[in-house]
Order: C-alpha cells, then sequence, then structure tokens
C-alpha cells in the first residue's frame, strides 16, 4: 500500500486543479472543457492501462483539429505544473513551519558549490515560469492561512499562463540562459542566504557554465563570456546600489550632530562618495576592471573605518556587504570555462592562435592583469581529458595569456578509460616536482578534478558510471593526499537519475570525507528552478549536505569488505557490457531514430548548445548525454538506468544473491543505486514505450523484440529488487512518492499520445508543448 500524501497537500492540488478546470472551460467553452475532463477520467481509468487502451486514445485524438489537439496538450501540460507547484508550494510551507532549531546547530567546516547551467534541460518557456512562480507564491500563502482574494488571483494567473505556449518558440541564445540563471541564482532571498552562509563559516557559492563552457558550443567566445559576468555584474550593482543607500539614510539624520562630531559625520560622507563613485565605474566589466574593483573595496573599507571611529562599533550593514563582497569578489558569478582537450592542444601548439578558447583567456587577462583572475573565472575545464599532457596543454595556455599559472587546470574524466586510468594520470601529474610547486604555491593546494557521470552513464549505463565514478574517487583521492595536497571534486552530475542525480542523501552517502568538505556540483535546468524558486528549499538541501559532512565526520569510514568489492566489479561490468551490447546493435539505432524524438532534436529548441556533435547519422558517441537521456525520458522507458540488472540477477546463484543482500546492507553505493532503481521502475511506464515502437517504421520483427526485451527485462528487473530489499513496494523507504507517482502519471499519457500525432504530422507547435509536458510530469527533460 502506497502511504497517503498529506491532506494539505492534496487539498491545494484538488483547489487548484479545480481553478484550472474553470479556466479551460471560460477559455474553450463547455464542449472543450467536457473533451478534456472525458480524457482525463480516461486515463485515470484501467482501460487505459494496456497497449490497446493507448491506441484507442490515438485514434480518437488523431480525429480532432490541429487546434484541438494543441488545446489538450496545453490543457495537461497546465495541469501536470500547477501539480508541480502545488507539491514545491507545500515543502517551502512545510520547512518554515519546522522548528528554526536547526538554524543554530554547529557543523563540521566545509564549502559547498552550485554551477548553475541551463542548457538545454529547462523547456519551459520564461514567460510561463515567470507565472508559475507567482502561482508558487500564491499557493504557500495560501496554506498559511486563506484569503478571499486567492481564488481570483489564481484565477487570472491561469487565465494568462493560458495564452502562452508552455514551450520555447525560438532557440535560446547564451543570454537567455544568462537571464534565466542569474533571474533565479541572484533573487535578494538568496543572496541573503549566501551571506548567512558564509556567516555561519558554512560558505556557499555559485558559479555557472553559462558564457564559459565552449566545448562544443560554437556561441561561446570572449564576447558572450563578458556579456554574461556584464549580466551577473548588474544585478549584484543593483545589491550593493541598494544597501548604500540604505546606509545613506540611516546617516542623513545625524547631520544635527554637535560641531565637534560634524567632521567625523562628513569623513563618513566623503567616504561614502567615494565608495559611489567607484561603483559607477564598474557598471560594465572592461580593461582592468580588476583594479577598479579594488579601489571599491578599500573605499567601503575607509568608510567602515569612519564609522568605527565616531561610534566605536561596527555598523552591521557595511559589515553585511563586506560579507557580499567576500562572497562575490569579482562583482560578478564566476564562470567556468571548458574546452576539449584535442582544440586546448591546438591553441597550445600556435601561439598566434585565434581558437575561441584562447581569445577568451586573453580577455581574462585584460580584465584581471594584476588581481586575482579567479574571481571572474574558477578554473579552466579540459573535456575528454585521457592524458598528463592533456593537463599539460592547459597549463601551457593559460601561462601564456595570464603570464602565469594563475588559473587552475581542471581534468575532467568522463570515459570509462579516463575514470578507470584517472589516478595514474594523477600520479604521474604530480610525480614532477615543478608541477607539484604549482598546485601549492598557485592553486592554493587544491588540486581539482571534475568527474563526468552524464557521459559515462551514457557510454555505460547508470550502475557501471557509478562504480567507475566512486572507485576513481577513492583512488584519486589517496594519490592527491598521498602528496600533502587536498583533492576537490567537481561532480558533473544532472539532476536525473539517468545522468547522476537523485537526492542529496543518495548522493552523497557513497563521498569520501574528502568530497563532502568541499562540496561541487553541476545544477542544471529544472533543478535550478526546484531549488532556487523558494530559499527555504534550498537552504534544505545546504542542511543536508552539511549533516552528511558532519556524519562523515563524526566516524571512520567504514570499508566494504574485499568479497562485496569484488561483487560490486561484477556486476558493473556484466551491466557495462550488457548495455554496450545493446547500444552497438545496429536495431537499436534505428529504434532510437524511430521510436524516440531523437529526429526532431533540433526542433526543440530547448538550449543554446547544439543537441548532438557535427554528422547527421545515429550515433552514440556523436549523441549529447542531456538528449540521450530526454529521448528516455519522454518515451517514459528511462532505460540507462535498470537495463541488464534484472538480466545480472538471473544469472545469479542464491548464495551470490546473499552476497548482494549483504552488499544492499553494507554499500552505500549499492543500497543508493537499488533505492534509485526503485524509483525508477516506478516512474516508467512500458505500454507508452510499446505505443511509441508500435508507431515507428521499424519493420515488426523489430517492433515485436525491442518490446518484448523491454518488458522481460523490466519484468526481472523487479522481481529483482523484490528479491533483493524483502520488500514488495519498490518505493518502500519513501511510499509517499509512490502515491504521487500513481497519481501524476496518467495525466502524462494523452501528451505522450499527442507527441507521437506530432511526430507524424510534423506539428512542431504541438511537438514542443507535448515534450515540455512530459518533462513536467517526469520532473525532468534530460
Amino acid at each position: 500500500m502506497h502511504e497517503r500524501l498529506p491532506r494539505e497537500l492534496t487539498q491545494l492540488v484538488d483547489w487548484s486543479v479545480t481553478e484550472l478546470g474553470k479556466v479551460i472551460e471560460f477559455e474553450l467553452g463547455k464542449a472543450g472543457f467536457v473533451r478534456i475532463e472525458k480524457i482525463r477520467r480516461y486515463v485515470k481509468s484501467d482501460k487505459s492501462k494496456s497497449l490497446k487502451g493507448l491506441q484507442a486514445l490515438q485514434t480518437d485524438l488523431q480525429k480532432l483539429s490541429i487546434s484541438e489537439q494543441y488545446q489538450i496538450a496545453h490543457a495537461f501540460s497546465l495541469m501536470l505544473e500547477i501539480i508541480n507547484s502545488c507539491e514545491s508550494a507545500y515543502r517551502a510551507y512545510r520547512l518554515k513551519s519546522e522548528s528554526s532549531a536547526a538554524k543554530d546547530q554547529k557543523h563540521t567546516f566545509g564549502r559547498t558549490i552550485h554551477v548553475l547551467t541551463a542548457h538545454p534541460t529547462e523547456s519551459r518557456n520564461a514567460d510561463t515560469l515567470y507565472y508559475f512562480k507567482k502561482i508558487q507564491a500564491l499557493l504557500e500563502r495560501r496554506l498559511f492561512g486563506e484569503s478571499l482574494s486567492d481564488q481570483a488571483e489564481l484565477n487570472v494567473l491561469l487565465k494568462w499562463a493560458w495564452h502562452i505556449p508552455m514551450s520555447k518558440q525560438r532557440k535560446p541564445s547564451v543570454m537567455d540562459e544568462a537571464e534565466y540563471v542569474y533571474g533565479l541564482g541572484l533573487q535578494d532571498e538568496i543572496i541573503d542566504l549566501f551571506i548567512h552562509q558564509r556567516q555561519k563559516k558554512q560558505p556557499f557559492n555559485i558559479r555557472t557554465w553559462v558564457g564559459g563552457d565552449k566545448d562544443g558550443h560554437p556561441g561561446v567566445d570572449e564576447k558572450t563570456m563578458i556579456s554574461s559576468l556584464n549580466m551577473s555584474r548588474g544585478i549584484l550593482i543593483k545589491w550593493l546600489s541598494k544597501s548604500l543607500k540604505e546606509f545613506q539614510r540611516d546617516m542623513e539624520p545625524l547631520v544635527l550632530v554637535s560641531a565637534q562630531e560634524k567632521h567625523h559625520i562628513a569623513r563618513i560622507k566623503s567616504e561614502l562618495r567615494s565608495v559611489q563613485k567607484s561603483l559607477r565605474s564598474l557598471k560594465l566589466i572592461r580593461t582592468r576592471d580588476a583594479n577598479r574593483l579594488h579601489k571599491l573595496k578599500m573605499a567601503i573599507l575607509g568608510l567602515g573605518n569612519q564609522h568605527r571611529k565616531l561610534f566605536g562599533i561596527d555598523s552591521p550593514l557595511l559589515q553585511r556587504i563586506q560579507t557580499f563582497l567576500k562572497v562575490f569578489p569579482g562583482l560578478v558569478v564566476p564562470l567556468e570555462i571548458r574546452e576539449d582537450s584535442s582544440l586546448v592542444h591546438e591553441a597550445a601548439l600556435d601561439s598566434g592562435s585565434k581558437l575561441n578558447i584562447a581569445r577568451m583567456l586573453k580577455m581574462l587577462s585584460r580584465v584581471s592583469p594584476e588581481h586575482d583572475p579567479k574571481n571572474y573565472v574558477r578554473g579552466f575545464v579540459l573535456s575528454n581529458c585521457e592524458s598528463v599532457q592533456d593537463i599539460e596543454a592547459g597549463m601551457k595556455l593559460t601561462k601564456r595569456y595570464l603570464g602565469d599559472y594563475r588559473l587552475p587546470v581542471v581534468p575532467l574524466f568522463e570515459s570509462s578509460h579516463s575514470l578507470s586510468n584517472g589516478k595514474d594520470i594523477i600520479a604521474e601529474f604530480l610525480k614532477s616536482v615543478r608541477r607539484k610547486s604549482i598546485v601549492k604555491r598557485k592553486w592554493s593546494g587544491d588540486l581539482e578534478v571534475m568527474l563526468g557521470y552524464s557521459d559515462s552513464a551514457k557510454q555505460n549505463g547508470s550502475f557501471a558510471s557509478r562504480y567507475l565514478v566512486k572507485t576513481a574517487i577513492s583512488e584519486i583521492e589517496k594519490v592527491i593526499m598521498k602528496h600533502g595536497l587536498r583533492p576537490v571534486f567537481f561532480h558533473g552530475s544532472g539532476g536525473s537519475i539517468e545522468r547522476g542525480g537523485g537526492s542529496v542523501q543518495e548522493q552523497t552517502d557513497w563521498w569520501p570525507l574528502s568530497a563532502l568538505l568541499n562540496v561541487k556540483v553541476t545544477v542544471q535546468g529544472e533543478m535550478i528552478y526546484r531549488s532556487y524558486s523558494a530559499p527555504e528549499i534550498l537552504q534544505r538541501q545546504l542542511e543536508r549536505i552539511m549533516n552528511a559532512r558532519d556524519r562523515k565526520s563524526a566516524k571512520a569510514e567504514g570499508k566494504t569488505s574485499k568479497k562485496i568489492d569484488m561483487a560490486l566489479k561484477r556486476m558493473a561490468d556484466f551491466t557495462q557490457s550488457h548495455y554496450q551490447m545493446t547500444l552497438q546493435d545496429p536495431d537499436f539505432l534505428k529504434l532510437i531514430e524511430e521510436a524516440t524524438p531523437y529526429s526532431y532534436l533540433k526542433n526543440l529548441r530547448l538550449g543554446s548548445r547544439p543537441s548532438k556533435r557535427q554528422g547527421s547519422a545515429v550515433e552514440i558517441k556523436s549523441l549529447r548525454a542531456i538528449p540521450w537521456v530526454l529521448c528516455w525520458t519522454q518515451t517514459r522507458t528511462l532505460f540507462p538506468t535498470w537495463w541488464a540488472f534484472g538480466s545480472y540477477w538471473k544469472s545469479l546463484k542464491e548464495a551470490q544473491k546473499k552476497e548482494y543482500r549483504s552488499a544492499f546492507r553494507q554499500s552505500q553505493l549499492f543500497s543508493s543505486y537499488i533505492k534509485a532503481l526503485g524509483f525508477t521502475l516506478e516512474k516508467m511506464d512500458l505500454n507508452i514505450f510499446a505505443l511509441y515502437v508500435s508507431n515507428s517504421k521499424l519493420p515488426d520483427e523489430v517492433k515485436t523484440k525491442y518490446i518484448r526485451e523491454f518488458q522481460q527485462e523490466h519484468k526481472s528487473c523487479i522481481k529483482a529488487v523484490r528479491e533483493l530489499t524483502g520488500e514488495r513496494n519498490l518505493l518502500w523507504y519513501r511510499p509517499w512518492l509512490g502515491t504521487s507517482i500513481s497519481l501524476r502519471s496518467p495525466l502524462i499519457d494523452p501528451l505522450n499520445v499527442l507527441q507521437l500525432i506530432a511526430l507524424k504530422e510534423k506539428n512542431l507547435l504541438l511537438l514542443r508543448e507535448t515534450v515540455t509536458g512530459v518533462a513536467s510530469g517526469m520532473l525532468t527533460t534530460g
């Protein structure tokens, strides 16, 4: 049995969806409303829970006009999005209602860094998000106390939302993505949280890929880099100007003080004018920006000193401003820049290189010639790093343009080869006395390594990827610490389980303490909106990281037995092998092309970066990780997470199964994967997958083959999880989630059916709306 959802949440959903029904009836008339309600009731019934039931729905929807099909897609997309808003509002309400005792709790010192990026995992358009942010705020207020105006306010917001598509209708630019990231990440309430965490000695910072991630992105160069920095600069200057004006107002009544004190007040006013003058010079980033910023910081310091001389105490507001400047020392959100290692070699060999990455580093040297360039760019990440020579090429390039090794070079290990050989690459790198000295003197003794969850999961399957990453972290950590340096692991995981995501606890449970002392993770697309739309939700995520850090610090890290380690390796090898064999089957590549939205990726307009690398043929290597997951999310298959686990379990003898039951109790890596697997199996729907395959142009024997294989593997997988855990409920650890999925999933079905119609008719407006709607229902795009 699934656990009931909280009564306040179900009442909020009922009220909101009922109001949406009134809006639909107002906009479409009684007949339009009845049509949509009839579909809603049908997909909730047992009749629709089969391939035949879905085909019957498709037959009915195909008879409708193009505008009627779009109206249905729009209605169900809005319905799912309002359910999401209700759940987020309830989470924020519950967190605000809880005791504030945890706020003063002492924690082990550590840092948390979110590296934000928008492309291409946010399929909703910015105008829709604007209205739904208002809707979420209204729903949260209603949970604290109903108001007579609630219904009218929700009604008008939903009417406005009705008149715009949920999906993006034009391909976003890099600056569109920057606006999305900064609009959420630099809200006043979130800036308050940055300052609060710094004051608690639990620093929390954000960085961004937007404007710096050159790898495979023709639209990123030195101009977009500066434009992205300028956009965050503009928002941060507004915050600083507002705070300084508040200080100025606080000082104004003091003009009536005695003659002796007037001298001090005049000095304060003079210092304040100096600060304001410095601030005006920083509106746009130009050559030697860091020098002008240094003058501002000195002026603010002088202002604080004058206040202390007169009143014998620091101004809390000026202290807050100084903390703000420690959070944003460049008065920008710093970028991470990235390029493919092969192009870095090319640029390093040519001293007059005109490659974009060379021009970006040259621009950085102009902006910060004497001061720390890390205030603007935190690191130079090398994609597809496979050797020490790749790291050396990156270092050579940074020295050429920055005059010294002033910017950390970060190898990204993302292939099974580089993850398996990461320890050897780092060991060879640190053999050099010169390189080791550079890390100590120039990079503060921190050696950062980025781990690519998304691409490794695409190439190897989810469990094999996790095993490779876990092993790489353990081995690389030992090598770095042996040399007296601090390892910093940059986790390139996405929001979806298929790309290494999941809950904070499930992601961090198997990390070593070093990875928790400096937590650095990518946060992408919809996950930014979910985490940053309410500061309470973000605060809770930070608390979970701090609690995980405390737990690891309080006790010695337990090691799994060698026997269990070997068992996990056998499972990783088996699932990786079977997963890769499936990918190499030419019929499987045709399945991706014909039975998923793959062929229309370029038309979806989800992100500024191309969805696949050059070449038109279907190749796993050329398809980027996010669009790869999008194909399996839209078809509700979630293939990379569960494929081959059922087959592996079937191949085991009872004594071997006993080993894995022990592993489930002892290995945090394995138990977190099994929980993620249970969630995935509950969330997917192979009837929908069968509908996509049936609608494809694949030969009948290929259709039959894949429908049968997927159903058999899925059945084996469910049986394996139940035998392993001893639980019938796949979500035994979070039973309310099963209820949420069972209520939400049927509402996605009409969108899948309409998507197939859109693909057949080449109706791009309908296709985009259904992709966005399915993403809202599945809580992820890719």
